[in-house]
């Protein structure tokens, strides 16, 4: 049985071990739009030092249209190149929530830093961590992001608490049985 056309094109245009592993975005330095202080009247500017966070994004400055990086340059003594990244605000009913455009024309909530400039997910071609995983994986990274969770809000209602406990223990004996442990 032969190989199917669009298999054999891929194949031919992009051989394996061709192409660079793809980055996981969760092992990806980021900057999220809440942690900004986006001003929400114009004219005002934010001027936010992420230095200790972010080492090489040691300055931001927000207003409400714009986002302005500083980012660290090669050379020492230099200033380093600028980014901007333009502001959408959203009324959703409750109040308001931000987005920046990136480069490519999306809105997004998360800027991810990789090859020294900030990118959305797409632009840095990263992948999320379970599409790098296989099924039998998939329930072991599930079960550490609800301990991750739990672990870091611990003044959580008692009947939240149960409820992800439950989920915890369910996602660990689907791992196990996986695994025939």
């Amino acid at each position: 049985m032969s190989m199917p056309w669009q298999l054999r094109e891929g194949l031919r245009r992009h051989p394996k071990g061709s192409r660079p592993p793809r980055p996981i975005a969760e092992q990806l330095p980021s900057i999220n739009v809440k942690d900004l202080g986006i001003p929400r009247r114009y004219g005002v500017t934010n001027v936010i030092n992420l230095s200790f966070k972010f080492p090489d994004v040691p300055s931001v400055k927000a207003t409400a249209e714009t986002v302005e990086f500083q980012l660290r340059s090669v050379h020492r003594g230099q200033p380093g190149p600028k980014q901007v990244f333009r502001i959408k605000a959203i009324n959703t009913g409750i109040g308001i929530r931000h987005c920046l455009f990136c480069n490519c024309g999306r809105s997004v909530e998360r800027l991810y830093y990789h090859q020294r400039r900030l990118a959305c997910l797409r632009c840095c071609n990263a992948i999320r961590l379970s599409q790098a995983c296989n099924h039998q994986q998939r329930p072991i990274l599930q079960a550490s992001k609800v301990e991750t969770f739990l672990n870091a809000h611990p003044r959580i209602k008692r009947k939240t608490r149960e409820r992800l406990n439950q989920k915890l223990s369910k996602l660990l004996l689907q791992a196990q049985s996986r695994y025939k442990t």
